[in-house]
């Protein structure tokens, strides 16, 4: 078990001499000439041919050629992917894919982009010339994060429906090996293509599987008290960067020793950490704050945060390390984030629910566009509005309704991102009832309730079956152990009892 410390031509035919006299002579008269102001009564000039109506743009033809890179977000709720041009910080394109896009990877050379889908079984292959799907892998059920070797030949596929690592040639879209892994989630891969470190997140055996990539075999673990989340590689494969579910710090492993010899403290609830490409600056999300902080991986410490959008997922990071693109869940954009000034120079609304970005290599232009604002939208139900949040003791609830089950010996509870559906349970002081929880999540999910020895884990479309009493008086807190920042909470409540803090 690990231990834990305290704490990215044709050549003129004019004489040269003609030349030199009559250009001079040109310059000045269009100098000494007085600008002449359009006449507001004036028609413009009818054309001399009819006007054409433009066009709508073809999707189905190649992208105009630009010299800035692309970004390609992966858009859950959109079961697409959104191409940003970095040179205008817009989307240019929309690539529809299998339901639920989750891994995004991109090739070293630019050229090809992989995304996995949790929803399918497959790895989709886009053609960045084109912007189209050109392949697709059969990898298994429910493929969740993707990791691709430094020099991209080699893709980590954590199938998590088929509890295996699959590994994918990228010269030839093939299948050539699967090791073994309980509920992988994600991974990262040694800077020489040679080690893979993926996440398990079976529970009572969560730990960081190794795996030796030339071989295909497990060659050793990290086990773990809590569940692994996200994580990354330092450039120099000294140092692994990973985040745990429940755990609001960032773990530091020194890969030689195998030990976790540092946590870094940041904001609630931590995801994706990300070196930047010399390795001398790390960054991490947290998704409780909206924040984007920036580590000094010498230290071990925060350096700045960042204010981003809501519910932060994931980073890319520009080759020069000078801009991060944060995909926010929760607000639906992407917020590019200028790393020296530690400012938020643009933000760039995608689509439904992004998560996974990939960057294409090269050098990105800044930008000063402002901030969009968004607005959430709201229903009836419990007291506040169903979709919006409500604050209960300094926790925070996502309310997706409440539910009167007196007299009922058992109740359906959905499961969905970050949310349970109902939120709030009403019932009988004393009452016995059987939860029958349903994921439709493509996330894994946990329910709750210490006091009464509940702490399940629910797996991707997962169903399972937990007995709860509903308390005498009051209310008692459920809640999912890897997402509670994030809003997903729910109460036991006793008769007529409102909603309220409880522990």
């Amino acid at each position: 078990m690990a231990t834990y410390p305290s704490h990215a031509g044709r050549r003129a035919c004019w004489p040269s001499v003609l030349v030199a006299s009559v250009v001079p002579i040109c310059l000045a008269l269009a100098a000494c000439a007085p600008p002449i102001p359009p006449s507001p009564t004036s028609p413009p000039a009818a054309p001399t041919t009819a006007p054409q109506p433009t066009p709508a743009p073809n999707l189905a033809t190649p992208p105009a050629a630009t010299s800035a890179p692309k970004a390609y977000v992966g858009l859950f709720k959109d079961n697409a992917v959104a191409v940003l041009d970095t040179a205008t910080n817009r989307v240019v394109r929309t690539i529809p894919v299998p339901p639920g896009p989750h891994g995004v990877v991109v090739t070293p050379d630019g050229r090809k982009v992989y995304v996995s889908s949790d929803g399918a079984s497959t790895v989709s292959v886009i053609d960045t010339a084109r912007d189209t799907v050109v392949g697709s892998l059969e990898v298994g059920p429910t493929p969740h994060g993707l990791a691709i070797s430094r020099d991209g030949r080699e893709i980590v596929a954590s199938v998590f429906g088929a509890n295996q690592a699959v590994m994918i040639d990228t010269a030839t879209d093939t299948i050539v090996g699967r090791v073994p892994v309980p509920q992988p989630h994600n991974s990262a891969i040694s800077p020489d293509g040679r080690t893979a470190y993926v996440g398990s997140q079976q529970q009572g055996a969560t730990a960081l599987v190794i795996v030796d990539l030339p071989s295909k075999t497990q060659i050793g673990e990290v086990p773990l008290d809590k569940t692994p989340r996200a994580l990354d590689m330092s450039p120099d494969g000294k140092t692994l960067y990973f985040t745990l579910a429940g755990v609001d710090t960032v773990q530091v492993l020194d890969v030689a020793s195998k030990q976790i010899t540092a946590q870094i403290p940041v904001g609630a609830s931590p995801h994706h950490p990300l070196f930047t490409a010399a390795g001398t600056v790390g960054l991490v999300v947290s998704q409780g704050p909206g924040q984007l902080e920036i580590l000094d991986p010498a230290h071990n410490s925060v350096s700045a945060e960042v204010t981003v959008g809501k519910m932060p997922h994931w980073i890319a990071a520009s080759a020069d390390g000078r801009t991060a693109y944060v995909t926010n869940e929760g607000s639906n954009d992407v917020s590019v984030v200028d790393l020296p000034s530690h400012t938020v120079t643009a933000t760039i609304q995608v689509g439904n629910a992004p998560r996974k970005i990939a960057l294409q290599p090269g050098a990105v232009a800044s930008s000063a566009a402002p901030p969009a604002s968004v607005a959430t939208p709201a229903a009836q139900g419990a007291g506040v509005a169903t979709g919006e949040t409500l604050q209960l003791g300094g926790l925070a609830f996502s309310n997706h309704g409440a539910v009167d089950a007196r007299g009922q010996r058992t109740l359906t509870l959905s499961v969905n991102d970050y949310a349970f559906t109902p939120t709030f349970v009403r019932g009988d002081p004393g009452q016995r009832l059987t939860l029958v929880v349903q994921s439709r999540s493509g996330l894994l999910h946990n329910l709750s309730i210490p006091g009464q020895r509940v702490d399940t884990n629910l797996p991707p479309g997962g169903t399972t079956s937990v007995d709860v009493t509903i308390p005498q008086s009051g209310a008692v807190r459920f809640f999912c152990s890897f997402h509670a920042a994030l809003g997903m909470n729910g109460e036991l409540l006793a008769g007529d009892a409102a909603p309220q803090p409880a522990p």
